[in-house]
């Protein structure tokens, strides 16, 4: 069980002893009692001393607080309001008795005291003893504070000259992020020094509370420290749990100090034989350490980790929040020592730095040095699967446009691979030299660098890609001039030979894959410039005509041993041919409207076709040796004659929902419309429902063959996308792969060496992918077509004449009700939701294939499924099954059983590597680190069979 610091239980002694001391003012010799209408009393006046105010009280010179004083005044009144020194009383009592031998005041009956914005009230009496200098009250005093909640009590105390107040059965409410109830025997002296006894406290608003706090002795020095001893935790007035003591640090703001370590019974006790048979193994101690407030802007938290026979670890925590800078953000870093391997080191955090109005930092981190040792030491399955991410912008916004440089690293927990990508553009504002008149400039650039984890046994050499662009544009009205340069590198590097006795022959069964790889590069420098006309027709019909030149530079590179392809043609940029371009572009919006049907009032079909048509006349090119270069380098066809047209289409099905007629009297409606309920559709504006979207990819048709064998349609592969709202929003896409894969003849470079090639064989659709997803609850578009559906308790509640009593004020979720599944569901109420869905991968073979895994491929179902089987329990589920291995790759199961202001919690977890977590967990709702808890891991730092023995390989060659 963990005790947490925690600032909302030790806060609500400190409100209720600050309350109990209203039973007195600051000074009450400094009293000025005036009877009800100005009127004289019938004995002498009690002793009253001038020139003396409350510690810290204003000379009050002004008139009363309008809610104090009788209702009506005198001249007299008046007057004695505005004298210096004196702080005046108000006092309402059914009867007064002052007694001139004691100089005791008795305000008899329903009495009630004002001073300074404190009042006092009593059924019974108020009693002033001016010569002791002490204050009683009788009857239910209550006393209440300007700030503060009201306390009631049976008696209240106050001595006006030790200053020490007391109240005995204080009973008050306090709220602090919860709402508690609280009653005990409280004393407050002078010195800010609060006592308390036989003091209790609760958050269940029950007349009998079914839990409560009872702590024997508190003391309470304001704003530094609380302390108390023993204390004890009921249920039905049966002890259950005890606390030797409580120390809480009261102090605003950060302060330095211990952490308050964590851990579970589990830790302490345990059997389990884990690595070598031993026993306990995973036991775990965390957040050991101490928080460093180095300055209000500053802070440092070092704290230490421990889990037996696998890891020692220690985290550091930087924050800093540097508000005149709008500089803030934190920098997290932590180092483990494994028991029987290296160290390893993990970083997170981010910062944000707005220099001036125009420029802006940002930076976030995530790095880890071992991804094996992450998979193996977590056991939340989407960290598993996860993207470690590192992120750093710089924005600059100038008067002429703006500038902008990023990079981000990410590394792939599941299996290593990293990717690095810096970019830079630079953007000019549109310029405009007269009406319809606009100049854009644009300049743009990007670095991508992957390398791929275990490279030599998957055989992945890393690659590159560099990118440049600069565009330039000019529009006039519907006619448009574009240019554009730009500039790309591919390159791949080399892979060392691999020894057959380290290959793994479950990856690797032809022996080829182990000879070495040699790296690759491709230059290539394109020069376009185009215009066009867009032509409206007619309605929505557009027709743009364009015509464009381009031309390509390409260089090419290899590394290592492999003979060049093309001979004397590396290291060197071959020009291509130049290309004219002539092209057109029709597109239009076709509509259909057809007659509803049962909630829909109509149907509209749209239909959207775009059309495109490309050419290019064959380029000239000599029979020199530069041209048989220039065809060896871009291809025999690149200088052929283009001639392709290109046909797109997507279309959709909506259907306007009906409106329904108002009944008189409809409270629902009327409530909406007098709360401004902006959710309903406007006027005018029909509530609309998608019944089905399809959408396909673009198919291109070339009349001219674009290689040897005759292939003239272009597109090999066919997707499709489907979705509509009815089905819980279900959506599915599909990818085809149209045409089979068949080994050509040989054919022959220019040093006469045989190339292998594939060509497209028959037509024969094959499925290389399909993804479906859809979600269903008691409210969904299916269910309330078919009548299934169940209204809120809201709409219910309207529909009964009255407003909910939540209406209007937002719902919020208790601290600690969310679990570690993420399921913040509430127990006893809300619909049921569950949602599905598939994924489908596979490869078709070709005759060049020899890795295994291209047959089968993967396919996956996943869903997750929430409801409510009665009303105090709550059952969340979301899992992961591979329909190819016959095996759950993942489970994330939450029973969450609500216990009133309590809650308990049943968590299992299952990871794609195996890690399982089992957790058990009873925690107040109002003060969610007090729990009893039992927590199991069982990891793959645990497991001796999931330690990295792989023989190190050689690290592979950078491109």
């Amino acid at each position: 069980m963990d005790f947490v610091k925690n600032r909302a239980a030790p806060y609500l002694l400190l409100l209720f002893g600050i309350a109990a001391a209203a039973v007195g003012a600051a000074d009450a010799r400094a009293q000025v009692i005036p009877m009800p209408g100005g009127r004289r009393p019938a004995t002498s006046a009690p002793r009253v001393r001038p020139n003396e105010r409350a510690p810290g009280a204003r000379a009050d010179t002004g008139r009363p607080r309008p809610t104090g004083g009788p209702a009506e005044r005198d001249s007299v009144t008046d007057a004695l309001l505005r004298l210096e020194g004196y702080v005046p009383v108000w006092y309402t009592a059914d009867s007064a008795d002052y007694r001139s031998d004691d100089r005791t005041l008795r305000l008899r009956g329903d009495s009630r005291v004002e001073r300074a914005g404190q009042v006092i009230t009593a059924k019974d009496s108020l009693v002033y003893q001016d010569r002791r200098d002490f204050v009683t009250a009788f009857g239910h005093p209550q006393a209440t504070d300007v700030q503060g909640e009201p306390i009631t009590g049976d008696v209240f105390y106050y001595n006006i000259a030790s200053g020490r107040a007391t109240a005995r059965g204080a009973r008050t409410k306090i709220t602090d992020n919860a709402t508690w109830f609280v009653e005990g025997n409280v004393t407050r002296e002078r010195t800010n020094r609060i006592y308390a006894s036989n003091s209790t406290f609760t958050s269940d608003d029950r007349a009998e509370p079914a839990y409560y706090f009872k702590a024997d002795r508190i003391m309470i020095i304001h704003n530094r420290i609380l302390i108390g001893r023993p204390a004890y935790l009921y249920f039905k007035n049966v002890p259950v749990m005890a606390i030797p003591f409580i120390v809480q640090d009261l102090e605003n703001g950060r302060r330095s100090g211990f952490l308050i370590p964590q851990f579970e019974i589990n830790d302490i006790v345990r059997t389990r034989g884990g690595r070598g048979g031993s026993r306990g193994t995973g036991r775990e101690f965390s957040n050991i350490g101490y928080y460093w407030a180095m300055s209000p802007y500053m802070g440092l938290q070092l704290a230490g980790r421990w889990r037996s026979q696998s890891y020692e670890a220690v985290r550091t925590n930087l924050e800093f929040n540097f508000r005149r800078h709008f500089l803030s953000g934190q920098v997290e870093g932590e180092r483990f020592w494994e028991t029987d391997g290296p160290g390893r080191l993990n970083l997170n955090g981010g910062a944000r730095w707005d220099m001036n109005e125009r420029t802006n930092v940002s930076l976030s981190l995530g790095y880890a040095s071992s991804t094996q040792f992450e998979r193996n030491r977590v056991v939340d399955p989407f960290r598993q699967t996860a993207d470690l991410s590192s992120n750093f912008a710089l924005t600059r916004r100038t008067d002429w446009g703006s500038l902008s440089l990023t990079a981000e690293r990410r590394q792939s927990i599941a299996n290593d691979d990293r990717t690095f990508s810096p970019r830079l553009n630079v953007n000019v504002n549109p310029i405009t030299l007269f009406p319809n008149a606009t100049v854009t400039i644009g300049f743009s650039g990007s670095q991508q660098l992957q390398s791929f984890g275990d490279a030599l046994v998957r055989r992945q050499p890393p690659q590159e890609q560099r990118d440049g662009n600069a565009s330039l544009g000019l529009s006039l009205g519907d006619f448009r001039i574009a240019s554009s340069a730009s500039y790309n590198h591919n390159s791949r590097g080399s892979l060392a030979a691999l020894d057959p006795a380290l290959a793994d022959s479950a990856q690797i069964r032809d022996t080829t894959q182990l000879l070495p790889i040699p790296g690759r590069g491709t230059d290539r420098i394109s020069f376009t410039a185009s215009t066009g006309y867009q032509l409206t027709l007619f309605a929505s019909t557009r027709l743009t005509p364009t015509i464009g030149f381009s031309r390509d530079l390409v260089r090419r590179d290899t590394t290592g041993t492999a003979p060049d392809s093309v001979a004397g043609s590396y290291g060197t940029f071959v020009a291509g041919p130049p290309r004219l371009n002539i092209g057109a572009g029709l597109g239009t919006d076709l509509y259909g409207f057809f007659p509803g049907f049962g909630n829909y009032e109509a149907i509209r079909h749209h239909i959207q076709p775009i059309i495109s048509w490309n050419y290019s006349p064959a380029a000239q090119v000599s029979d020199s040796a530069a041209a048989r270069t220039q065809r060896q380098v871009f291809g025999e066809f690149n200088a052929k004659t283009v001639n392709q047209i290109t046909l797109g289409l997507s279309q959709t099905f909506e259907a306007k929902v009906r409106e329904s007629r108002p009944v008189r009297g409809d409270s629902s409606a009327d409530s909406a419309s007098a709360a401004g309920n902006r959710a309903t559709t406007a006027p005018g504006q029909a509530r609309k429902v998608m019944l089905l979207s399809i959408n396909t990819n673009a198919l291109a048709y070339s009349f001219e063959p674009i290689d040897r064998f005759g292939t003239r349609f272009l597109t090999p592969d066919l997707s499709t996308s489907i979705r509509t709202d009815l089905l819980g929003g279900l959506q599915f896409t599909m990818n085809h792969s149209l045409f089979e894969q068949r080994a050509a003849p040989a054919d022959t470079t220019a040093g006469g060496a045989p190339r292998s090639e594939l060509r497209r064989g028959r037509f024969s659709p094959f499925l290389t992918s399909f993804n479906t997803s859809f979600t269903l609850g008691q409210n969904s578009a299916l269910f309330r077509w078919l009548g299934f559906s169940r209204p809120s308790e809201e709409q219910r509640t309207a529909e009964r004449g009255h407003t909910p009593d939540a209406a209007g004020t937002p719902s919020n979720q208790p601290v600690g009700g969310a679990t570690s599944t993420g399921n913040n569901q509430q127990a006893g109420g809300g619909p049921w939701s569950l949602a599905i869905n598939y994924s489908l991968s596979r490869f078709r073979r070709t005759p060049n294939d020899t890795l295994p895994g291209f047959r089968g491929g993967n396919s996956q179902i996943g869903g997750s499924l929430t409801f409510q089987p009665t009303r105090n329990w709550g059952v969340s589920w979301r899992t992961d099954y591979s329909t190819s291995t016959g095996k759950f790759s993942a489970h994330t199961i939450n029973l969450k059983r609500d216990l009133y202001r309590w809650q308990a919690n049943f968590d299992y977890i299952l990871a794609p590597n195996g890690n399982t977590s089992f957790a058990f967990s009873v925690h107040l709702i109002d003060l969610p680190d007090l729990k009893a808890d039992y927590h199991e891991n069982n990891l793959g730092i645990d497991r001796p069979q999931t330690t990295n023995t792989q023989v190190p390989l050689p690290a592979p060659s950078s491109p």
